[in-house]
């Protein structure tokens, strides 16, 4: 069968790519549809642009009416069996121009996504120094509320159509129990890695001493995401002696204490993790926690670190059962890192154990079935 996958950002994007890879593994023929990226090499039997633009993106009617026809000429040239959805953009825009069997793959809870989205706006909005009282920045910070307002109103709103309507694949067991108050076509399947990514990755060694990972990309801009929170983390390394912090994917001036290593590919980042003990998720506690799978949370488990994150993160409590450390805050952090850091053996048999538990449970091929059911519904 032709499956046709939608999205509104170019590739690399993993979670698409391993639907895709799961699909043509199973004798289906699969095709891509959204913004060109002509350095990627896609995996795709055949790639179509579709140019999306923000202003599409804010349903404007004449930029939102460009996109669907470019949109519509993909399907009517692909004719596939299944539209596959890795978006609400193209979920509502595939279910505007005709009747299809579509997946619709929510990649993060759209409507938590887009709430968050105006709160970062709002926070933003009250720190900046732009305190102009002129009349025409007064009205200019209306109209922008009133659009921030809108596209919440309006995506959430798509959201619940496009769920009640269509079989839905999700990432987090919470966000499927939060879908199923509306459907009972909503189905589980995790970002984890596929298995021929992790098979180079020895058993965990003994460290000497105690160092700890990061993988994440800086908050640039005056929008900063708020369940992203990383205020005092980076200060626990500077100002005390707990052993080295290695940040990932992040570009910045290193020192004795905190070591930048940027951008690096899959199999580097795996390496470099493996170097260490430690995978921490940050992130200072937030209301949409609950529905947040972090990818790291398993890269770390696969690399074999012992994975340590703050308590409201559920999704991975539930995903990784026991296999994680838990902290309240940066203090308890602290305290925690201090111990293990005087407990080295501990650390390294809860590190084997972790490992261990990955490449038995933390595997995409075990939930890729789901995705299948859920063609099967269409």
């Amino acid at each position: 069968m032709k499956i046709l996958h939608l999205l509104d950002i170019s590739l690399p994007q993993w979670r698409t790519e391993k639907c895709a890879i799961s699909a043509k593994k199973n004798g289906h023929s699969v095709f891509f549809g959204g913004p060109k990226n002509l350095q990627h090499k896609s995996v795709f039997d055949k790639t179509f642009e579709i140019r999306w633009t923000p202003s599409a993106r804010h349903r404007y009617p004449y930029q939102w009416n460009v996109v669907k026809k470019q949109m519509k000429r993909v399907i009517d040239e692909v004719r596939p069996d299944f539209i596959h959805a890795h978006n609400i953009f193209s979920a509502k825009m595939a279910m505007e121009i005709g009747d299809y069997p579509l997946v619709y793959n929510d990649h993060e809870f759209w409507s938590i996504y887009v709430q968050r989205q105006l709160e970062a706006y709002t926070l933003a909005k009250q720190v900046s120094r732009d305190k102009s009282i002129y009349p025409r920045s007064i009205v200019r910070n209306i109209a922008r509320d009133f659009l921030k307002n809108r596209w919440v109103r309006i995506w959430s709103n798509a959201e619940k159509d496009v769920i009640t309507k269509y079989p839905t694949i999700t990432v987090s067991q919470t966000i499927v129990d939060a879908h199923k108050k509306i459907s009972n076509r909503c189905f589980l399947v995790p970002n984890f890695p596929l298995q021929k990514e992790i098979e180079f990755i020895d058993e965990p060694v003994y460290h000497e001493s105690l160092s700890s990972v990061y993988a994440g990309v800086e908050a640039k801009g005056l929008i900063k995401p708020t369940h992203r929170n990383l205020d005092g983390f980076f200060e626990i390394f500077e100002k005390h002696n707990l052993g080295k912090l290695f940040v990932l994917g992040w570009d910045g001036p290193s020192s004795n204490d905190i070591v930048y290593c940027g951008y690096l590919d899959r199999k580097a980042m795996y390496m470099e993790m493996a170097n260490h003990s430690l995978g921490l998720i940050p992130f200072k506690k937030h209301w949409s926690h609950k529905y947040i799978s972090p990818n790291k949370a398993y890269e770390y488990a696969h690399a074999g670190l012992l994975v340590m994150n703050t308590s409201g993160l559920r999704p991975i409590f539930d995903t990784m059962e026991g296999y994680n450390l838990e902290y309240q805050d940066n203090l308890d952090l602290e305290e925690k890192l201090i111990y293990l850091s005087q407990n080295l053996d501990e650390l390294y048999s809860k590190r084997i154990k972790t490992y261990k538990y990955a490449r038995n449970m933390l595997l995409w091929e075990r939930y890729e079935k789901n995705i299948f059911e859920a063609y099967k519904m269409c």
